[in-house]
C-alpha cells in the first residue's frame, strides 16, 4: 500500500510538471486563434507538432484529473459502496474526455 500511494503521488506531481509547458503552448495557440476565422483555426491544426502537443495535453490532463479526483474521493467519502461507484465514474470520465478530444482532433485534421 505504501509503494502504491507513493507511485500515485509521484505520478500526479510528474503529470503536473508535464502539463505546465503543454498548457503554456495551448494558451499561446488559443490566443493566436482569437483573431482568425474558421479556416485559420483549422490551419492551426495542420502542424503535426501542435497535434502531438494537444494530444499529449489531453492524455496528461485526463491522468491528472483521475489522480486528483481519486485523492479527493479517498479523503472525503467514507461510504465504501458510494466510493466504489464514484471511482468508476471518475475512471470513465477521465478516460472518455481525452478520447473524445483526440477523436475530435482527428476529424478536424482529416
Amino acid at each position: 500500500m505504501k509503494n502504491y500511494a507513493l507511485n500515485k503521488w509521484v505520478t500526479q506531481r510528474v503529470s503536473a510538471i508535464v502539463l505546465i509547458p503543454l498548457l503554456v503552448f495551448l494558451l499561446y495557440s488559443l490566443v493566436d486563434l482569437v483573431n482568425q476565422d474558421y479556416t485559420g483555426a483549422l490551419d492551426a491544426f495542420d502542424n503535426y507538432l501542435s497535434i502531438i502537443i494537444f494530444t499529449l495535453f489531453l492524455m496528461f490532463s485526463g491522468l491528472h484529473l483521475r489522480l486528483g479526483l481519486n485523492e479527493i474521493l479517498e479523503d472525503y467519502i467514507q461510504d465504501e459502496p458510494l466510493k466504489a461507484s464514484l471511482n468508476k465514474i471518475i475512471i470513465l470520465y477521465s478516460a472518455v474526455l481525452p478520447v473524445i478530444g483526440i477523436i475530435s482532433l482527428i476529424t478536424i485534421i482529416l
